[in-house]
């Protein structure tokens, strides 16, 4: 069965999906149009990936098209997600052991459950102190989360990974730490509006204060208040991270990024425009 026409199915097996579909043609239409937004991809890009037209992937995000997407462009297209989802992710950092390079090359040839098995395997195998263990325990998360975002074993060995980094330094301990976050925080994203999207999102934003403690680094509160803004945290937990930014940047450099970056549109009352500030005085 080729790529979509199983996603397809799969989708229409759900008894509650998020959106719902007329038929196969408007899914793949709609799949396609995401994938593209996804990874900032315009249409001439994927066409290039893709080995096709620019009119082809118009008619393949075209709901209308009376062709659904032939079997062997919905395998390239599966192809070319796995592909941009890895790159998305992980880092072979050097020195890169032969173990991360064999998981590596398993996802990349769709071979899930066999870098599953590898990573179980080698996670029971590797002393506890050794010091690649969380670089394999992030692995086997993605072993798990390339197919299935919402994983119980992936988000686990997360946990595991963070937990066996402790309070490391380096430039490994660091792309680990903040490639398990930015796992996390998609995660998130995806989660619809409920309370578990809200402890999610405490979990994380605690996480990134950590991280801000440690190192003094501004970037780490500015994704901790992200975080506050998007789960969404209460007021009192955003208001008090603007703060802090603001003590320790300045008004008018914290009032610049609020005011031109969406992500952060839930605090942007704190900072009422020219006008708006003259009517309250």
């Amino acid at each position: 069965m080729a790529f979509l026409q199983d996603q397809w199915q799969s989708h229409s097996r759900q008894a509650n999906p998020t959106r719902r579909y007329s038929s196969q043609r408007e899914f793949e239409a709609d799949w396609v149009g995401r994938l593209r937004r996804r990874y900032g991809l315009s249409q001439e890009a994927l066409a290039v990936m893709a080995s096709v037209s620019v009119t082809t992937v118009q008619n393949w995000e075209n709901p209308g098209s009376r062709k659904n997407i032939a079997p062997h462009n919905q395998d390239r297209l599966r192809d070319i997600d796995r592909d941009l989802w890895i790159k998305s992710h992980v880092t072979l950092l050097d020195p890169c052991p032969p173990f991360i390079r064999a998981l590596y090359d398993l996802l990349s040839g769709n071979r899930d459950e066999s870098a599953q098995g590898l990573a179980a395997y080698l996670v029971t195998s590797m002393a506890a102190d050794d010091p690649e263990r969380p670089r394999l325990l992030h692995w086997a998360s993605l072993t798990h989360s390339i197919a299935d975002p919402a994983s119980a074993k992936a988000r686990e060995y997360q946990q595991a990974a963070l937990k066996s980094l402790g309070n490391g330094a380096g430039f490994l301990s660091a792309a680990i730490e903040n490639e398990i976050l930015g796992s996390q925080f998609e995660d998130l994203l995806r989660e619809v509006e409920s309370p578990e999207r809200r402890e999610m999102g405490q979990h994380l934003m605690d996480a990134c204060r950590r991280l801000y403690q440690r190192d003094r680094q501004p970037a780490y509160l500015w994704n901790a208040l992200e975080v506050a803004c998007r789960a969404p945290l209460a007021r009192a937990v955003q208001y008090g991270l603007l703060g802090e930014l603001t003590d320790l940047l300045g008004e008018a450099a914290v009032r610049r990024r609020v005011l031109s970056d969406s992500a952060y549109e839930a605090v942007r009352a704190a900072f009422p425009s020219q006008a708006e500030a003259a009517s309250l005085n």
